[in-house]
């Protein structure tokens, strides 16, 4: 598929000579054109010359699902394209992720936005690049995002995202747009993942001995953790556990204590791994500056 991309990019800007070498595109399926609209988008996404522009078949594709009262023009894309940088789109895909509406109806979402041609900085007050951009702008980039989403979101059984970097011309093209996925999507697609690779685990739910007193106790490298009592018990069925249909992935006995787990144990261990998870003991995250400050934005993120 690589080389079949590649000389069709040539194809595509006439720098081919033999004819002999040249595609008649219009045999290959949908899918494969759609992978190349797909490929156009990303292009004119991730350009900071800001000279790609998206494909007309992508536009007529966005209008007919968006519907007569969302269409967009080239003019509109370029003229958005060039009020949005890497930083501008975070903070939307954040403004959309984080939308009451974005489980409900994309299309609605849209319709709900400022349409202004100048800037809205009360709309959104809480992101700084968008409150400068012309609220008919962020509208337009939206509409873009939504049907470029649908479209990744069909032609991902296509991409073989196992390839290292540098493997693939095609794929590393298409995973520089993984930033501009939504959150719905990035669910779908994991629970079908999860659904397809489900399997009927050959042990039985294991049992994790989990010692609350050693837990308790000062270690050097967390060795004492009730993370770290897990893992040493789990680590060899992780492969089998992770896909098993139970939803119960232990069974947890305290040691020193009679109990019978019907759930009471099991939730209080999975509540005891996520603040080891989360706290010093264990060298797996950095309280950002601002929350060992408690001071400004993003006071409650590690890194």
């Amino acid at each position: 598929m690589d080389l079949v991309f590649l000389v069709f990019e040539r194809q595509k800007y006439r720098s081919i000579v033999a004819n002999q070498f040249e595609f008649d595109v219009a045999r290959f399926s949908e899918n494969f054109h759609n992978l190349l609209t797909l490929v156009d988008v990303i292009n004119a996404l991730t350009d900071k010359t800001k000279q790609s522009t998206f494909s007309d078949k992508f536009i007529l594709q966005s209008s007919v699902l968006l519907g007569i009262n969302n269409q967009f023009n080239q003019d509109d894309t370029e003229q958005s394209n060039t009020s949005f940088n890497t930083i501008a789109d975070w903070q939307l895909i954040h403004f959309m992720n984080n939308h009451p509406l974005i489980d409900i109806s994309l299309v609605q979402f849209i319709n709900d936005l400022p349409a202004e041609s100048v800037s809205n900085p009360i709309y959104y007050k809480a992101y700084s690049s968008l409150s400068d951009i012309p609220a008919i702008s962020i509208r337009i980039r939206a509409k873009v995002l939504y049907p470029f989403n649908l479209l990744l979101e069909n032609l991902v059984s296509m991409i073989d995202c196992s390839l290292l970097p540098r493997q693939s011309v095609l794929i590393d093209k298409i995973l520089a747009g993984r930033i501009y996925m939504l959150y719905p999507m990035k669910f779908r697609l994991f629970n079908e993942t999860s659904a397809n690779t489900e399997i009927m685990s050959s042990v039985d739910v294991p049992t994790i001995n989990f010692d609350p007193v050693q837990a308790n106790s000062t270690s050097p490298h967390g060795q004492y953790t009730m993370f770290h009592q897990a893992y040493k018990q789990l680590h060899s069925l992780v492969h089998e556990l992770s896909r098993s249909k139970y939803d119960r992935l232990w069974l947890a006995q305290y040691l020193g204590m009679y109990s019978i787990d019907q759930d009471g144990p099991y939730r209080d261990s999975i509540s005891c791994i996520c603040d080891d998870i989360c706290s010093t003991r264990l060298p797996l995250f950095i309280l950002c500056p601002n929350r060992r400050t408690k001071s400004g934005r993003n006071r409650y993120s590690s890194l």
